[in-house]
C-alpha cells in the first residue's frame, strides 16, 4: 500500500515529498481553481455581488491584485534610472516628454499650442524615446 502512495509527489521547498493520492488530487484541484479564478478575474472586472454568486473569495482577488515587494523594488529602481536619464535630455526634449507623458497632452494639442507641425512633434518624440531607450539599456 505504501508503494502505491509513493507514486504521488509534490514539490515543497524545492524538494519532492511523497503524498497520498487524496492529498495529491486536492492540491491540484486547488491549483486549477486558482488558475481559473486568475483567468476569470483577468478577463472581467467582477463586482462584489458576482464574486459571492460565483463563490470567489474577495480576499483572494485582492491578494492577487497587490503588487509584490520584489515588483515594488524593481519599479522604484527603474523610476530612479528613468529620472536620471531624463536629466540628460536637453530642456526642450524634457519639456516635450513632460507635456506628452506627464501632462497627458496629445501631439495635436501640443501642435496647436506651440505652432509646431504635428509631424515634427511626432518625429521629435520618437527620437527622444529611442534616446531614452538606449540610455536605460546601459
Amino acid at each position: 500500500m505504501e508503494e502505491q502512495e509513493s507514486k504521488y509527489t509534490l514539490l515543497v521547498n524545492k524538494k519532492r515529498v511523497a503524498v497520498g493520492k487524496e492529498v495529491y488530487k486536492a492540491y491540484y484541484r486547488q491549483k486549477e481553481r486558482e488558475a481559473y479564478l486568475d483567468k476569470l478575474a483577468g478577463k472581467h472586472n467582477i463586482s462584489f455581488e458576482e464574486c459571492e454568486e460565483k463563490g470567489i473569495q474577495v480576499d483572494y482577488l485582492l491578494s492577487r491584485a497587490e503588487e509584490s515587494i520584489e515588483d515594488g523594488v524593481i519599479k522604484k529602481e527603474m523610476l530612479k534610472k528613468l529620472a536620471l536619464c531624463l536629466e540628460t535630455l536637453s530642456e526642450q526634449e524634457r519639456l516635450l516628454i513632460y507635456a506628452l507623458f506627464f501632462q497627458g497632452k496629445s501631439e495635436r494639442q501640443l501642435s496647436a499650442e506651440t505652432g509646431t507641425p504635428q509631424r515634427t512633434i511626432n518625429d521629435r518624440k520618437r527620437r527622444i524615446l529611442l534616446k531614452l531607450k538606449k540610455l536605460l539599456e546601459k
